[in-house]
């Protein structure tokens, strides 16, 4: 671990250190836009669909657990406890084969068509799901419903941070996160809605419609162009330019200036890595990459040690325990979403102008003082007549959800994405996820019976996990705010090919020489 040290950034003699303190500087009088397109903007909230799909195909289990007709058809046996961690436990594990399945795809193949596959995946367990007739059929659909949600949930960051112009990335791969929690409301309404349904079919019907978000991932696609970064990596440099340019032109920058020099600097950094080795055995035995592998790891080590998927899973069992009835439990499920998806806001907003290690840690510390309080209200007042107490349980529910969202959620998927080179993107993506995943099932699985057997106690779990992860965070994680994909690789110690500067300046100097050429629109 010696080389998870923190260090400043070292500039090396030929290079300029003005980036560090964010991309709109105008030495060497060039200003580098700071402007996003209309199309930028409608390009990645149409890629956060693959967040949507996420976070339903994960909370439709939520309301569907606590649907009387589900509950007689399968959960009427003494197991009925640890059928429920079967299933989400069951999801989370595909969710894992799903997130180490995408790197090869989405390297080979390319971005869209990872979450192509994934989407059709989607569709075919949804489907066994809806018509389930046992519960190990269920089960099995919940499984592979889970290897396309894993998917897209790595693969999709990848794609909108490799598309996402600099100075915004944080607000807008932060989409990711909207689109996730966006879903957990449609999933708890689904619920809530269906209800209403008496006869069996109503348990079946929130798969039916996870069908449909599949569908309309799928032939999003379509309209959706492919990485630049990727495409750039494959050769394709004239079709890299023309995304580029479709991305970033914007009346402050007609002649797409921005979109040429960045195309100049994607290529000089993919020339660099393109003759370096790839794979997770160079990751982990190349220092800076493997700081980069461990800090992937920490990362969702912290977001899901604070229990955030056990609790979204299982709001309405939870409301249960406290002694609501069954509409009244699918109700809070909505308004906790709701909570959730205004954190989010907040969380996107904040990213570019707070910076994503210091959200970190505040979302970290404070989710470790709400735990300790909700341990606490647990432990004197679970099983109590309705009063304060549970009152107050109730409410740090919601605060839980909101504090987490608007700290690190959005981060956390923003972060895990940019801080991997282009040709490891993908790999770096799967180590994050696998992260993710892994601590899902451990804080997931047992946690209906594990609240069961020792109450309160459990919360202590999640607090000791989020403080010390939380702490390692402070030490290692470097800010990435403001810089280019291929300038953070200065943050880990390396050496970035060509600034963005540099380029938009050397793109200047070529447009002022040569009268022939569109002149530029960021000249001082």
């Amino acid at each position: 671990m010696a080389d998870l040290e923190a260090k400043e950034p070292v500039p090396h003699a030929d290079e300029k250190p003005s980036f560090e303190k964010g991309i709109s500087s105008q030495e060497d009088g060039i200003e580098i836009p700071r402007h996003t397109s209309f199309v930028n903007v409608m390009v990645l909230v149409t890629a956060c669909l693959g967040g949507f799909l996420y976070g339903f195909a994960a909370n439709a289990i939520s309301g569907t657990v606590a649907q009387p007709t589900f509950i007689a058809k399968f959960l009427t046996n003494s197991q009925a406890l640890q059928l429920v961690d079967a299933m989400l436990g069951g999801f989370l594990g595909g969710a894992m084969v799903g997130s180490i399945l995408q790197a090869p795809i989405s390297n080979k193949f390319g971005r869209r068509i990872a979450n192509a596959v994934a989407a059709c995946i989607v569709i075919f367990a949804a489907a066994i799901s809806a018509g389930a007739v046992n519960v190990a059929m269920f089960i099995a659909g919940r499984v592979l419903t889970g290897v396309g949600a894993g998917m897209v949930l790595a693969n999709s960051p990848v794609y909108m941070s490799e598309v996402a112009p600099p100075h915004n990335r944080g607000m807008l791969v932060g989409l990711q996160g909207i689109g996730i929690v966006a879903a957990y409301i449609m999933a708890a309404v689904c619920a809530l809605a269906f209800n209403f349904v008496k006869d069996d079919i109503q348990w079946r019907l929130v798969f039916i419609v996870l069908c449909g978000v599949a569908c309309l991932l799928l032939l999003s696609l379509w309209f959706l162009p492919e990485s630049p970064r990727w495409l750039m990596e494959k050769g394709r440099d004239a079709e890299a330019k023309q995304v580029l340019e479709y991305l970033h032109k914007t009346k402050a920058d007609p002649y797409n200036t921005l979109a040429r020099a960045e195309a100049v600097q994607i290529r000089a950094q993919v020339d660099t890595e393109k003759s370096l080795p790839k794979g997770f055995i160079y990751i982990f035995s190349t220092p800076h990459l493997r700081k980069r592998a461990f800090i992937s790891i920490i990362l969702w080590t912290m977001g899901q040690g604070t229990g955030i998927t056990a609790i979204a899973n299982l709001i309405p069992t939870f409301m249960a325990g406290l002694g609501f009835g069954t509409v009244v439990q699918l109700g809070l499920g909505i308004v906790w979403s709701v909570c959730a998806v205004i954190g989010c806001g907040i969380n996107v907003v904040l990213l570019d102008r707070i910076g994503r290690r210091k959200l970190l840690i505040i979302g970290g510390f404070g989710m470790a003082a709400i735990l300790s309080t909700m341990a606490a209200l647990v432990k004197y007042y679970l099983g109590t007549p309705a009063g304060p107490g549970v009152r107050a349980l109730v409410a740090l529910y919601f605060i839980m959800g909101a504090f987490f969202t608007s700290t690190i959620e959005c981060t956390s998927y923003v972060y895990g994405s940019e801080i991997w080179p282009t040709h490891l993107r993908s790999e770096g993506s799967t180590i994050a996820y696998l992260s993710f995943f892994g601590n899902a099932i451990a804080y997931s699985a047992p946690v209906s019976v594990g609240l069961n057997n020792i109450g309160w106690k459990f919360y202590m779990i999640l607090i000791c996990v989020t403080v010390v992860t939380t702490i390692m965070i402070v030490i290692w994680f470097p800010e990435t705010m403001g810089l280019t994909l291929e300038e953070i690789n200065v943050t880990f110690g390396e050496k970035v090919e060509l600034q963005l500067k540099d380029a938009l300046y050397n793109e200047n100097e070529s447009t002022t020489s040569d009268p022939s050429k569109p002149g530029s629109a960021v000249a001082a």
